[in-house]
């Protein structure tokens, strides 16, 4: 018998299970992983990046939380004398770039962005060029500079997490759950492919590109599926570390990484599944192309690796989708569908999910907007420009 029962024990599990114990000491939370290597879970292919240049106020105070730990990551990872490793966080900001088309989106975001207490900055063209001479300026008509974001090594971080459920008691089960027992509005056990049965007050499920199988099992359908991603890791011959974490709207993102930069620009339109494979031309043909446009100052840049990872994409509205479904499954809390920013709004959401488990409701910040009840209503959420 436990208090809780988590499918899926990656950043979104992990955390819960932090916020569960953190907040009641002494439950018996069971997370229950299939692959305890988490050798295509999505957090170890990411990016590791953190930012708040989000246009809904729950994101960007998920990332603020997010950002409250790592920079007093020792103490948040480190009682009872265990010292974590280091994170490598590189604080060089987030910039959002956009040209004539997208710059009032850009500055609307960046108004409310400031309302909801960004640290950020607004960056004129030719202020831009001086602050970074590396980056094309010609095609733009303005930026915003977050400066208290940045990023850091996921894995250590996932580590760190995952270290802190298991000192505060959670147990983890190499399994996967395949199936649940219902009684009326209520899953009274998750069923494990082993056999083995787990019966349970409550159920989260956290099962990643995973969790829409899982939630079809209790007839709550999750407008999310697995989408490939790829990042490439380039050399050059310039100095590149000083650069923030630059996105467009396009779709480029790039971030200093290791002795050159990380590189990904997104096919939303790629089709969706479990699909891992590389795609050889992606760079060459799509990448390259707009990297050498806004970087074109950095010398020679030579592909050195190319690795791909999924988002379980929100095709619906592309937020994170949250909670259980009131009068319909009672106890059963899903956390999906966060479309590549589950890793930096997992702490957030794991304390948030426990807050609703143990006491019905969300009690520091709310994310109601953020639950499922908005998809069965067809009430969509999306964040506006930049994804």
């Amino acid at each position: 018998m436990a208090d809780v029962v988590i499918a899926g024990a990656g950043i979104i599990g992990c955390a819960t299970a932090v916020g569960l114990l953190s907040a009641s000491p002494g439950l018996e939370v069971v997370l229950v992983e299939p692959d305890p290597t988490y050798a295509r879970a999505a957090t170890g292919r990411g990016t590791g990046g953190v930012r708040q240049l989000f246009t809904r106020p729950e994101n960007i105070a998920l990332s603020r939380y997010t950002l409250d730990v790592i920079e007093g990551w020792d103490r948040w990872a480190g009682e009872d004398g265990h010292e974590p490793q280091a994170l490598n966080w590189r604080p060089n900001g987030y910039l959002f770039i956009a040209g004539r088309q997208d710059v009032g989106a850009l500055a609307a975001n960046f108004e409310n962005q400031q309302c909801s207490g960004v640290k950020a900055h607004w960056l004129e063209p030719a202020q831009l060029a001086d602050r970074h001479p590396q980056i094309q300026t010609a095609d733009l008509a303005g930026a915003v500079l977050s400066v208290r974001d940045g990023w850091l090594d996921p894995k250590r971080f996932f580590v760190g997490v995952r270290s802190k459920a298991k000192r505060l008691g959670a147990t983890f089960v190499t399994d996967r759950v395949v199936d649940f027992h219902l009684t009326g509005t209520a899953v009274r056990s998750a069923v494990l492919e082993s056999g083995r049965v787990l019966v349970a007050d409550a159920v989260v499920n956290a099962a990643g590109t995973w969790a829409p199988r899982l939630a079809a099992k209790v007839g709550m359908r999750l407008p999310v599926e697995p989408m490939r991603r790829h990042e490439h890791y380039v050399e050059g011959t310039a100095d590149l570390d000083d650069l923030p974490f630059i996105k467009d709207v396009a779709g480029l993102a790039v971030h200093p990484h290791l002795q050159g930069l990380s590189v990904g620009l997104v096919d939303f339109d790629h089709p969706g599944g479990e699909d891992f494979t590389i795609d050889d031309d992606y760079y060459s043909r799509t990448v390259a192309p707009a990297l050498a446009h806004r970087l074109p100052h950095c010398g020679q840049l030579t592909l050195k690796r190319t690795w791909t990872g999924l988002y379980d994409q929100n095709r619906f509205d592309g937020n994170m989708i949250i909670g259980n479904w009131p009068g319909h499954l009672d106890n059963f809390y899903v956390a999906s569908g966060f479309s590549g920013h589950g890793f930096m709004h997992a702490l957030g959401v794991g304390r948030g999910l426990a807050e609703l488990i143990l006491h019905g409701d969300y009690t520091t910040l709310d994310l109601h907007r953020m639950n499922y009840q908005r998809v069965h209503d067809n009430r969509p959420y999306p964040e506006h420009g930049i994804r």
